[in-house]
């Protein structure tokens, strides 16, 4: 199906419509375009999202997807292994192999390193969705349409209601709440699935609006099978680190499990990193006087991954980091996002229209300037806020040196420094 809908497009020379864009951005799209479509990343089994939607709102992703693949093939990806994501003395990842994710991972490879984060790569995901759907249905034919999916706490916004009458109560709620519409049918009936399932099986979730999003990004590059089986694995490590304090304040989870905790997480958040910078500490204060929600800002930009805030192609990547390292990703990345708009926020006036500011600037980032946010994120130390401190000094004594897989790049390679191995994470 890949090969077919790859070569079908190429025939018919798909193009963008000219009259929303220019001459110079008319010849990059079709770039884009043509090398998106000769990838085939996508095409191992039917898509569940729309391509020409993807490369439309991924502007640059040739030359941005070039780079990655250039950097990761200096790598020997057939010994490439990050061992086990478990929580070993405070010890998640090897940092060479997280150092490669923050530089991005390429479309091309986000399966294979999905499934390896996971531990999914020699599992059958197929089977194990088999056996949730037989519990979920108990053998009965599978539903084509469910008049209640739950939604995990996300809010529709009504006053776009009439945009979605052609489809069923269900699908129009979650296309109420999607911020990027990029699932085709087939997505949108397995996202439904999904959520149905997920539901069911862990009635200890109560609360978690990102799930929906996380379901979305998931589908891109997964199959359905696939990302239950990333989900439920999210899910129950998720569910072991919140209820042991020292993973807890490490935020190397992934979901919350009720509302309370969101905002338990977000009220720390704020204040040990304006402790830590006093960059942001000013911004914080300037929102406060002139009465803007922070707090709401911050809830929405990350309940929603960050999409309407900024570009496609920063969202891919960060997602990504955020299925390798947990939850903080997305609080460095607010702390970022904030650092870059500081000047934008203090000659800003009033309230009311802060968001849109933020949006317009941020929205337009390049491939470049969106990289230097994410490693401007990773600045940041929040490893050494009071919280976890404590949990460091209580561990160190009983921390053990542990074997794990090392990338083995080639002798001419000049992949990582030593000093980049050991960035703070």
């Amino acid at each position: 199906m890949g090969q077919f809908l790859s070569s079908q497009c190429c025939e018919k020379k798909v193009e963008p419509p000219k009259s929303l864009l220019q001459e110079g951005q008319l010849l990059n799209l079709n770039q884009d375009y043509q090398y998106f479509f000769s990838q085939d990343w996508f095409g191992v089994d039917k898509p569940q999202f729309e391509p020409q939607k993807f490369i439309f709102i991924y502007p640059g992703y040739k030359e941005d997807q070039s780079q990655m693949e250039k950097f990761w093939s200096k790598a020997d990806t057939i010994n490439l292994r990050h061992g086990e994501l478990v929580r070993q003395k405070g010890k998640v990842l090897n940092k060479k192999w997280q150092y490669l994710f923050r530089k991005g991972v390429p479309c091309s490879l986000a399966k294979k390193i999905i499934l390896d984060t996971f531990r999914l790569t020699y599992v059958d995901c197929e089977a194990e969705y088999l056996s949730a759907l037989k519990v979920v249905f108990k053998n009965k034919q599978i539903p084509k349409t469910f008049k209640n999916v739950p939604l995990f706490g996300c809010n529709t916004n009504e006053d776009d209601d009439e945009e979605f009458n052609y489809l069923n109560e269900s699908e129009k709620k979650i296309q109420l709440i999607l911020k990027v519409q990029i699932l085709n049918q087939q997505g949108m009936e397995a996202l439904i699935r999904l959520l149905w399932i997920v539901n069911n099986l862990n009635h200890f979730l109560e609360y978690n609006p990102m799930l929906l999003h996380i379901i979305v990004m998931l589908l891109i590059f997964l199959s359905e099978a696939q990302t239950y089986c990333v989900l439920q694995f999210m899910i129950k490590d998720s569910q072991q680190s919140l209820t042991d304090n020292q993973t807890k304040q490490q935020l190397r989870w992934h979901l919350i499990m009720n509302e309370e905790h969101f905002k338990e997480t977000a009220t720390t958040f704020y204040e040990t990193v304006s402790r830590r910078s006093k960059t942001f500490s000013t911004i914080y204060q300037l929102m406060q006087n002139m009465h803007f929600d922070s707090f709401e800002l911050f809830q929405e930009m990350s309940i929603s991954l960050m999409l309407t805030y900024l570009p496609f192609s920063a969202i891919l990547k960060i997602f990504i980091i955020y299925l390798n390292e947990g939850i903080k990703i997305y609080f460095r990345m607010f702390y970022s996002v904030l650092r870059y708009v500081a000047d934008d926020i203090k000659s800003c006036k009033s309230s009311s229209n802060l968001k849109s500011i933020l949006r317009k600037k941020l929205m337009n980032l390049n491939i470049e300037e969106q990289n230097n946010i994410i490693k401007q994120a990773f600045k940041l130390s929040l490893s050494e806020s009071e919280q976890v401190k404590s949990f460091m000094r209580t561990t160190v004594s009983y921390t053990k040196n542990q074997p794990c897989y090392l990338p083995i790049p080639s002798q001419a390679s000049d992949l990582i420094t030593n000093e980049q191995a050991f960035i703070d994470i």
